[in-house]
């Protein structure tokens, strides 16, 4: 059902986003900061912080290819690098770790079992989820999901990338993204357009998208070095980023998951996460990510010195708020896969889940009671609810229904006033107000979640 969802929103804003007010940074635009930024301080002097190496580009602003392409993950060399070290759940898996992200990573890793962050997906500028939120409660979600959808494929739109930094600086707010991957539809033909939807896509060779030399591979290698300039204009804004690349690989419905046999076998899942995960820590020395791991199969297991946490996405059919019990224990074994797939099989992670990687939620239908996650001790680090219709009521086009002065509503089958009073009144539920002072002091909810008459219908 999400999935029909997603790609009637993602069809409805390439017909709006042409109205947004978001800026669409060209390539060299975004690289113009990326070797060092400076930051103020409460005694007024300027701070030097170092930031990752940029990505080449052409007069034009397009990614030099030649460079680019001069660069090859030895995914061998990769895994004994990883082999080498012990695996330590307490520290972020990157070396290169600003002290921003780390200060994120010790905060996260320091409610891990405690209490949980409540996040929600923004697909729209517009954010009339967090209205809804607003008009309950005073309050918001403590972390926004966003995407780089558009930031690959055949129309190019970076307008949540700014999104994700207007909400970083005014209001001191947790960021994630995902990336819906869009690839050429034909891989020989410019004029097909793109897709992540394996259905969508009728000549795009999975197994060539990790072999060099093929087409595949060097639009694979475009692609992440894409995404890796959008990081950099949220690394140089100070936005450490919880990142979750190859979402929901368990099935076959999106172009790097698990398709057939020669997926498992030829490890396409595991290649492709490396290859992201190599040039990202290794090649461009990002400095702001924390790693989620989102294969949701031991298919797709991957070394637990590349995450930092491990993700499930669940829908239910009916209406569910419970701790979703089965989910938990469910990740927790993939979980524990990742560990036994390099030491092993009779592997046990002692005390998992709070000793081992943290693991999360990481979408969802319906929001979860945080009393019942404290009864079935099943406190994931942070859950998910994905947009639009999932949140506020809408027609059958997708498109809110508001009363008179623009607000939506909840939508009566998924939550009510009630339900998020309840749940946002609950300790172990965070939401933004609930964030550490030094994240939100001197900061707000942004203006336009507080004013209606900015979404006034017309």
């Amino acid at each position: 059902m999400k999935k029909l969802l997603s790609a009637l929103l993602a069809a409805a804003m390439v017909i709006s986003l042409a109205g947004c007010s978001g800026s669409t940074s060209s390539t060299a635009d975004s690289t113009d900061a990326s070797t060092s930024a400076s930051e103020g301080t409460d005694s007024g002097a300027v701070e030097e912080v170092k930031l990752s190496e940029p990505v080449k580009v052409n007069e034009d602003g397009s990614i030099d290819m030649d460079v680019a392409l001069a660069y090859e993950t030895d995914i061998d060399a990769l895994i004994a690098s990883f082999n080498e070290k012990e695996v330590d759940p307490t520290k972020p898996v990157s070396e290169n770790s600003n002290a921003a992200t780390l200060e994120v990573f010790d905060y996260l890793r320091s409610i891990y079992g405690k209490q949980m962050l409540f996040c929600q997906q923004q697909m729209d500028a517009k954010a009339l989820e967090d209205i809804v939120y607003y008009n309950a409660t005073g309050d918001l979600p403590a972390m926004k999901g966003f995407d780089f959808i558009f930031s690959t494929g055949s129309y190019i739109n970076n307008y949540m990338v700014d999104e994700a930094i207007k909400w970083h600086e005014a209001s001191g707010g947790l960021v994630t993204f995902t990336w819906h991957w869009n690839v050429p539809r034909d891989i020989d033909s410019v004029d097909m357009g793109a897709a992540f939807y394996q259905e969508e896509i009728v000549n795009w060779n999975q197994v060539n998208a990790v072999t060099p030399g093929t087409k595949e591979y060097e639009q694979v290698i475009k692609d992440i070095d894409t995404i890796v300039i959008q990081l950099q204009r949220l690394e140089a804004a100070g936005v450490t980023v919880l990142f979750r690349p190859l979402h929901e690989a368990s099935g076959s419905w999106f172009w790097w998951g698990i398709q057939d046999r020669a997926s498992v076998n030829e490890q396409v899942f595991q290649k492709l996460w490396y290859m992201i995960y190599d040039r990202i820590e290794n090649y461009h020395k990002l400095t702001n990510i924390i790693w989620i791991w989102n294969g949701q199969t031991k298919n797709c297991a991957v070394h637990p010195n590349s995450y930092d946490i491990a993700g499930i996405d669940y829908y239910a059919q009916e209406e569910n708020h419970s701790a979703c019990e089965s989910q938990y224990n469910q990740l927790s074994g993939y979980n524990e896969s990742c560990y036994q797939k390099y030491y092993g099989e009779d592997f046990v992670l002692e005390e998992e889940p709070y000793s081992g990687k943290m693991l999360a939620m990481t979408e969802c239908g319906y929001m979860l009671d945080p009393a019942d996650c404290t009864d079935k001790d099943c406190m994931w680090l942070y859950y998910m609810i994905w947009n639009g219709d999932f949140v506020y009521e809408a027609s059958e086009s997708g498109a809110a229904i508001t009363d008179f002065d623009g607000t939506p509503s909840p939508n009566p089958k998924r939550m009510t006033n009630e339900l998020i009073n309840e749940y946002f009144g609950n300790e172990v539920l965070i939401t933004y107000r609930d964030l550490p002072s030094k994240y939100i002091e001197g900061k707000d909810i942004p203006q336009q979640i507080k004013n209606w008459e900015f979404f006034k219908t017309e």
